[in-house]
């Protein structure tokens, strides 16, 4: 499988990429929770209403839901659990790929030079 994504660069700049492997299963799930409802040209059901949520500050629990099941066939193992800590929408990924190679979202646990908000 191939992924095209922005790959942020040193001066700020962002250039399209392709990514292979279990890379590119993780950069699409990245940019499937990045997707505003609606956004998407292909399917118009993915993405995540931020805009509702952020009005309503009801969490948008059933739509990373779909998205995990989704997912969930690209994967050994995939949740997508909300962080009760955070006053804000923030959610934890934890995955094992087919290969048994474990991944976390977070801050210090993944390069984030794929994702589409950039590198923390």
């Amino acid at each position: 499988m191939r992924v095209w994504t922005r790959q942020h660069q040193p001066d700020g700049s962002r250039h399209w990429v392709a990514v292979d492997g279990d890379q590119a299963i993780i950069a699409w799930l990245q940019n499937a929770l990045l997707l505003q409802l609606g956004e998407s040209p292909f399917w118009v059901d993915w993405g995540i209403p931020i805009t509702q949520t952020l009005l309503t500050q009801v969490w948008p629990d059933y739509y990373t839901t779909m998205t995990q099941q989704r997912f969930a066939g690209y994967f050994a193992s995939l949740t997508i659990i909300r962080e009760p800590q955070s006053d804000n929408p923030a959610y934890r990924i934890n995955a094992i790929l087919p290969d048994g190679t474990t991944w976390q979202s977070g801050k210090n646990k993944f390069n984030q030079s794929f994702s589409q908000t950039g590198p923390y």
